[in-house]
């Protein structure tokens, strides 16, 4: 006999609604539901898999954000031929049953014409947000909006942060759920690294993670008010930090030799969440 899922709603301090999913006693996070895997397709072929996740604008248009190396490849820069034609993501059903999905394809062509949105006058940057017009009632999902990037006056240290998604498109494929895992920041928040929006995170991901959103939850955090900071005791906020794409790469030469080789190592690159709104507003 099935589990029964039974979902609470609450209103957050972002005045956004989450879902508190309850499933063998357990508390499902609503953050667990922003997310989805991303078959990048081919005349219908799949050739890539990634993650993503979704947000909502202020008018109330939703974006799967994603890499832009999910649709050009890794010479994504150079705004080549897209390597694909079509995303296939899938969505659940019903709230009260976690394990009654359905895949939602999306085509990224219109008219011949390209739908998703990317920072065209900084070509290198990562990051793209593809509109998809999801329904709203048939589908149960949750969004981050802008109340999770702009976070002025908090004091950020040596915060925990976690990544969701899917490695090697492995999953929780009876329930739909990513995978997390958890590291630290190894820059400090929203200082550019070597002058780009990125930053550094120390926590092990794979392939097929990249899109995924990269997320910290404060508690007792302190706000800087007129200089001075004070603890707020009790409260809580989720942070969207940034978009993980991939494992930078490291040139090492032989001294000896003089012969260079590139090897990744296991820091995560961290695009800020702030592109989000860059796009956003270079595209309106």
């Amino acid at each position: 006999m099935k589990s029964k899922i039974f979902l609470l709603l609450i209103v957050t301090m972002f005045l956004i609604k989450h879902t508190v999913v309850i499933f063998a006693q357990q508390t499902i996070d609503p953050l667990y539901i922003t997310t989805s895997i991303v078959y990048g397709l081919k005349e219908k072929s799949e050739k890539v898999i990634a993650s993503g996740f979704f947000y909502k604008d202020r008018s109330g248009k939703i974006y799967l954000v994603t890499n832009k190396h999910v649709i050009y490849g890794e010479r994504f820069a150079e705004n080549l031929d897209p390597l694909i034609d079509q995303i296939k993501i899938t969505l659940h059903l019903d709230p009260k049953d976690l394990s009654k999905n359905d895949d939602y394809v999306v085509s990224l062509f219109e008219d011949k014409k390209r739908i998703w949105l990317e920072l065209e006058s900084k070509p290198e940057i990562d990051v793209v947000l593809i509109p998809i017009a999801i329904d709203e009632n048939r589908y149960f999902f949750v969004t981050l909006n802008r109340d999770f990037i702009e976070i002025p006056n908090i004091k950020i240290g040596f915060e925990k942060i976690f990544i969701m998604g899917y490695p090697y498109g492995w999953y929780d494929k009876l329930n739909n759920l990513p995978i997390t895992r958890v590291g630290h920041l190894s820059s400090p928040f929203k200082i550019p690294f070597q002058g780009n929006k990125v930053m550094l995170g120390d926590v092990e991901t794979h392939k097929g993670m990249s899109g995924s959103p990269v997320l910290m939850k404060l508690k007792d955090y302190v706000e800087i008010k007129d200089g001075r900071g004070t603890v707020q005791m009790g409260k809580t906020r989720t942070i969207l930090v940034g978009i993980y794409s991939g494992q930078p790469l490291w040139v090492i030469e032989n001294k000896t030799t003089g012969e260079k080789h590139q090897i990744r190592h296991t820091l995560a690159t961290i695009w800020f969440s702030d592109l989000i709104i860059d796009i956003l507003d270079q595209n309106k």
